[in-house]
């Protein structure tokens, strides 16, 4: 037999066949209601019987035919209800039923005086089982309702013969104490049964879910596992493409036609690692481990920076091209340098690519927080240009990820959907709002709001990269990378601005161990963290506590391709003085070595 679930039992036809013949106490604990009704079926068939034995043996005929007819009664309801009869309906008949025969068993045995009255009390006991909570209070009513009745007929003067001597209503007594003990045992019964099934499924639930958990955690170990992967096997090859090129591009033996296509691959270089650092960027925001620092800045270098980076590709184009920063707006805030100038890029960008002519302005400006206790303020930045506009109808899909205006975007203009999905997310990582306002053919105008604490200057700052930087010292530099390419170009741009360096080039962490151990001594060590033989980090660590002094104190600066957060706190952890992210700027890597010379 099947059986239905809760709150589904009058919905699910039940099929009808030798699968009813399924033993009722065998059915799952999650169909309380079926399950309770052939318990109280079978309890009241065994007390009608016994019953009709007592009455039997007094020769109260009577109540013979009352508990026979009450036998039949529930043995119909359970042929009906294993035919596929629907439950409700087989509940209201069992409450019928059984509150008819206890009532005429009560009536002819004495009425309020019977001692069966205790039977008519538990006749409404089947109202449990109804689906609603107004048909089991009406249920439960009927039967003391009935009870009230035969007190009130009592008090009323009315009288009935009693059919039964009293010393033989010891038998009755005794019937219907065994039949409420049943009742109780089998709920009691149920109700542990209930309980024991529901901590073993909440048991195996929270087994699951730990088991999911770990799942989960796997998975995100290893998604983060590969984003670090691919971020490491993309930005080294681009290293050495973009380093070459750049190399290249600055030779000045170079004829012009020449650096015009490597200036043209470098160009494409460069935007291909804005791709790879997109992709990148969106896996860490779905992962939720998108990395924001708070330090200070200064923020009218960053607005600058951000602004110049874009500033050649703007002159390709008639355009007026202009940065405006009000007079209250505060030199040193608190925040990410690196990724306020992300933000800027991608939305100045835009505006470049879709503003054949006319106008791009960057403009900031920055208005205290009313009470703001931590004396923060408000900086908005907005990016207007005169191109050709977004229309109303279309403005909700320009912050979805892979999403573009429309179709022809793509084609027309390039890119991948997720520059600005990525910005709106580094935005809220930092605390802001972005939005925009934009008329079809009229121009756009982006907006950002970001709370900044006020700052103060740090007690030391790194001078911004210049492109002539240079020194006739003699600089020792190792240089530990497995891959020779790398280690080719880090050499060529360190001796393009320092010519008489001397640069020791090995390919892995245990002969840059042996080379500090057994040298005359490296004023700054350039080590990459993935390499056979000794990672960077142990072979840092190893120079940090096996070797004397000086070379224990060596600078050492990190070449990661891996740009979380993490590995730059690991990188630190193990005894390295600094990182720098691959493909790293020619100026900016002179400029660190430099900063390590006395």
């Amino acid at each position: 037999m099947q059986h239905t679930t809760p709150g589904a039992t009058d919905a699910t036809p039940q099929p009808t066949g030798f699968s009813f013949w399924r033993p009722w106490w065998r059915q799952p604990m999650d169909n309380e209601r079926e399950w309770l009704f052939f318990s109280f079926l079978l309890i009241l068939i065994v007390g009608y019987a016994a019953f009709a034995l007592v009455s039997w043996g007094l020769q109260f005929h009577a109540g013979l035919l009352a508990n026979v007819l009450g036998i039949l009664a529930m043995a119909v309801l359970g042929g009906l209800r294993m035919a596929g009869v629907r439950l409700s309906r087989l509940i209201t008949a069992l409450q019928v039923l059984t509150l008819t025969q206890a009532f005429a068993i009560t009536w002819l045995t004495g009425g309020i005086y019977s001692a069966t009255i205790s039977w008519l009390a538990l006749a409404p006991l089947p109202a449990i089982l109804a689906p609603k909570p107004r048909a089991r209070v009406a249920g439960l009513a009927a039967g003391w309702l009935l009870i009230l009745g035969l007190y009130v007929y009592a008090l009323l003067g009315g009288e009935m013969a009693l059919q039964i001597m009293p010393q033989d209503l010891i038998h009755w007594h005794l019937m219907m104490a065994v039949v409420i003990f049943g009742m109780q045992v089998a709920l009691l019964f149920r109700l542990n049964h209930v309980r024991n099934e529901r901590m073993q499924r909440t048991q195996q639930q929270r087994r699951q879910l730990r088991q999911l958990t770990k799942n989960l955690q796997h998975m995100q170990q290893q998604k983060d596992l590969f984003v670090a992967s691919v971020s490491h096997e993309l930005r080294t090859p681009m290293n050495a493409i973009l380093g070459l090129a750049d190399l290249i591009q600055h030779d000045k033996k170079l004829d012009a036609e020449v650096r015009a296509k490597i200036e043209d691959i470098q160009k494409s270089g460069e935007h291909l690692l804005t791709i790879i650092n997109d992709l990148l960027d969106h896996a860490q925001m779905e992962a939720g481990r998108l990395q924001v620092v708070q330090e200070p800045f200064n923020l009218h270098d960053t607005l600058s920076t951000a602004f110049q980076l874009l500033q050649r590709r703007a002159e390709t184009k008639p355009l007026s091209y202009t940065l405006r920063v009000d007079p209250n707006v505060p030199t040193w805030v608190q925040g990410d340098s690196h990724r306020l100038t992300q933000i800027l890029v991608n939305l100045l960008g835009n505006a470049i690519k879709f503003t054949a002519q006319g106008e791009i302005e960057l403009h900031c400006s920055a208005q205290a927080m009313p009470g703001d206790a931590e004396g923060r303020v408000q900086v908005r930045l907005a990016v207007r240009d005169t191109g050709m506009g977004i229309a109303p109808d279309l403005q909700h899909r320009v912050f979805q990820s892979f999403s573009q205006v429309d179709n022809s975007i793509a084609r027309r203009f390039g890119g991948n959907g997720l520059g600005l999905s990525i910005t709106k997310g580094l935005v809220e990582a930092m605390g802001g709002t972005i939005g925009l306002h934009s008329e079809l053919g009229v121009g756009t105008t982006f907006h950002v709001l970001l709370p900044c604490p006020l700052s103060q200057p740090p007690a030391h700052t790194l001078p911004a990269p210049e492109e002539d930087s240079s020194s006739d010292k003699v600089v020792r530099i190792l240089i530990a990378d497995d891959n020779p390419l790398n280690r080719q170009i880090a050499s060529l741009q360190l001796r393009r601005h320092l010519p008489q360096a001397q640069v020791t080039e090995v390919e892995d962490g245990l002969k840059a161990f042996e080379a500090v151990r057994d040298g005359e001594g490296f004023d700054v060590i350039l080590m990459d963290l993935l390499m056979p033989e000794m990672d960077g980090q142990t072979a840092t660590r190893k120079i940090r506590t096996e070797l004397p002094e000086p070379q224990r104190s060596t600078p050492i600066i990190a070449l990661t391709a891996n740009g979380d957060k993490d590995e730059l706190a690991r990188c630190l952890e193990s005894g390295m003085n600094e990182s720098m992210l691959k493909p790293f700027n020619r100026s900016l890597l002179v400029k660190r070595v430099l900063s390590y010379v006395a």
